[in-house]
């Protein structure tokens, strides 16, 4: 029988071998390379500038943020960052990229289990909302608790008791209670899915190698974020509604009209009660209408412009003002005493008189004077003379414009004309949004348009011409580029269907995932060196051979994890141990096959090939019903299964190359050498 031709495969082998050096290169210089001492000092230092900055600013900081600046903010080569630098862990963080990703067991990071709030949800879906509504739902959650699958059935419970009907609020006219139910569960099932759409699309953008959000049962969604280190960052990101509506602001002449007569309706329980109001004990007693016409009649003001309503130093204007003390300030403009003019117009809320002010408009009879207009809260303080102010707007309640039709959406920095600078995200409409806004632009020119995320205002620029392009511009001042980003973010990959409840959360320390890789690692070795000892011993050379497949067969599934950006993680070195088992199984069942061949008294020549040729249904048969179980493993399994079964995968197919074929090559090649013998 003549000998085997093997340059192809030599070729081949040699072509696959280089491929596997090079993907893992960079995971080498990751992990294992001199200068990552180095980059994680850089990596230190421009978290601290950022950090310190936030701190200059009066933003508020984080956790990890107080730990940097308290750990390494006296320590001067920590305060100065060079261009060197800068260009040195872009580099890295560029080769990262490449490099295999490690699972949140081996790297730490986040874990959280949230839910979709079923309370809000049905808020969102009612046609009108009122307390009563408000008043039913928290009825019903109250009572459900966390268990979803109550909720729907003390959703009846609670109309039923208030014997209000579940048409007067969902579904179309003449359904039934049956079927609105039914269709509102359907809608919160569908609620998850999308939400697990949008969840997936933000996180992607966010740049988290690997993350996995993934459902869990029919109600909860699991969100595991490898390497996070920005906590609060993240959770906001998560659990952002992104709910972004377009609102007409209402004229000064409502504006000062609405103040007046919330003032009418406080002053008059005031003076039924003889002292100053107290906003946690007003009474849903309304107005009548004789006391309205009185009180306008008698305390509104003629101007025609907000900035009227208070003097230049921001106290509030009034005929008598200066000669009331505070306390009958408040006794007479009881809701007006609360407000500041700011100097470009705006109407102002002192810190300490927010919750004041937020108790006085959740009031019955004050909702109800506001009819279709609401108050609505800018999404930061100003901070004046070293105080805060909250911004307050009057706006209408439909909204002309949601966040539905954006198509895309960028950060990026103002341009020099801005007249607030920092920070800005540019957003483009699609063909329905745009049209839509070119009509509501071309209707209210010389009005402002709020721009609402979340029920928090970000701006109301005034429209000063019809804007036909569908294009926009949301301004934060003096917000971050982290900011400015995830905004840019949550608006491309879409509004959740409500805001979701975080049921769990869980920091995995780099220190334990640290200490998960040595346990792995060490364990694979022990395995991978016990294994070859033993081969080695009883297979002599060939074991030999058989060894240098086993190690070749773990490079080759590591590169292809790298080459393809999947995740390693600790069940996925378990998976490779595993591999290492199978691979030595198929070398021992050739091996013992060539040896029964040669007690028959065949040629070594045809015992090698019969050995190989005939253990090979059996390997491929073991391989292929081990690789069945994976892919049923990695279809149905979550979270650490899939890794696990994964790697596995990739094993068993490298597995029948490097013990078929490359063990095969090294045999093939010892035999040229001396053909009299085989040692095995």
């Amino acid at each position: 029988m003549k000998e085997r031709n093997n340059m192809v495969r030599w070729i081949i082998f040699a072509i696959l071998f280089s491929w596997a050096i090079y993907s893992l290169i960079p995971t080498y210089q990751t992990y294992f390379s001199s200068e990552k001492a180095a980059i994680d000092k850089i990596k230190v230092k421009t978290e601290l500038i950022k950090a310190i900055a936030k701190k200059d600013k009066g933003e508020n900081i984080t956790g990890p943020e107080k730990k940097l600046i308290n750990d390494f903010g006296d320590k001067a080569e920590y305060l100065s960052i060079s261009e060197d630098e800068i260009l040195k862990l872009d580099q890295f963080e560029k080769q990262n990229l490449k490099s295999l990703s490690l699972g949140l067991d081996l790297q730490g990071g986040m874990h959280l289990v949230l839910e979709i709030d079923y309370d809000q949800l049905l808020k969102n879906k009612a046609l009108k909302k009122d307390k009563q509504l408000e008043d039913i739902l928290a009825t019903a959650k109250s009572r459900s608790g966390n268990d979803k699958e109550r909720y729907f059935e003390e959703i009846q419970n609670a109309f039923s008791e208030k014997n209000v009907s579940l048409n007067n609020y969902f579904g179309k006219s003449g359904d039934s209670d049956k079927i609105i139910l039914a269709s509102l569960d359907s809608a919160a099932r569908k609620g998850i899915v999308t939400t697990l759409e949008v969840l997936r699309n933000r996180i992607d953008q966010f740049g988290i190698a690997e993350p996995s959000v993934q459902p869990r049962g029919k109600h909860r969604i699991i969100v595991e974020l490898p390497g996070v280190k920005d906590e609060e960052r993240a959770t906001n990101l998560v659990n952002q509604a992104a709910f972004l509506e377009f609102k007409i602001v209402a004229d000064n002449e409502i504006l000062q009209q609405k103040i007046n007569d919330i003032d009418v309706i406080l002053k008059n329980k005031n003076l039924m009660n003889g002292s100053t109001v107290k906003t946690d004990s007003l009474k849903n007693e309304p107005a009548s209408a004789d006391a309205l016409e009185a009180a306008a009649n008698s305390d509104s003001l003629d101007a025609t412009d907000v900035t009227k309503l208070f003097s230049d130093n921001g106290t509030v204007k009034d005929s008598t003002a200066a000669l009331q003390t505070d306390e009958e300030l408040a006794k007479n403009n009881p809701f007006k005493s609360l407000l500041v003019g700011g100097r470009r117009g705006e109407v102002l809320v002192k810190e300490q008189n927010r919750l004041k002010v937020v108790e006085i408009l959740k009031n019955d009879n004050v909702r109800d004077i506001l009819g279709n207009y609401e108050f609505i809260w800018k999404n930061k303080p100003d901070v004046y003379n070293n105080e805060s102010f909250h911004e307050v707007l009057l706006v209408e309640k439909k909204a002309v414009l949601d966040g539905t039709s954006i198509i895309e959406a960028n950060a990026a920095l103002a341009g020099e004309n801005s007249a607030s600078g920092g920070w800005e995200v540019p957003f483009e409409l699609d063909r329905e949004g745009g049209r839509i806004f070119a009509e509501v632009t071309g209707k209210n020119v010389g009005k402002r348009l709020a721009i609402i995320l979340d029920k928090k205002l970000f701006m109301a620029p005034n429209i000063q011409v019809r804007i036909p392009n569908g294009r926009g511009v949301i301004t934060l001042g003096g917000g971050t580029a982290d900011e400015a980003r995830d905004l840019a973010i949550v608006l491309k990959a879409g509004a959740l269907e409500a805001p979701l409840e975080i049921m769990e959360k869980r920091i995995i320390g780099p220190s334990l995932g640290s200490d998960s890789i040595k346990s792995g690692v060490t364990a694979s070795l022990i395995g991978a060196v016990l294994v070859i000892l033993f081969m080695i011993f009883w297979y002599k050379r060939s074991g030999v051979f058989s060894s240098i497949a086993l190690i070749l067969n773990t490079i080759f599934t590591l590169a292809t994890l790298s080459y393809f950006k999947a995740t390693l993680t600790l069940p996925g070195i378990a998976g490779i141990v595993l591999t290492i088992g199978m691979a030595v199984d198929a070398n021992i069942i050739i091996f013992e096959r060539i040896k029964e061949e040669l007690k028959a008294r065949n040629t070594l020549l045809s015992a090698l090939n019969a050995g190989y040729e005939r253990a090979f249904t059996t390997i491929f048969d073991s391989n292929l019903t081990t690789f069945i179980a994976g892919i049923t493993l990695y279809q149905f399994g979550t979270g650490p299964v899939n890794g696990f079964a994964l790697t596995l995968m990739i094993g068993i197919l490298w597995n029948m190359y490097t013990a078929v074929v490359v063990a095969r090559l090294f045999t093939d090649l010892s035999m040229k050498k001396n053909a009299k013998s085989i040692s095995i």
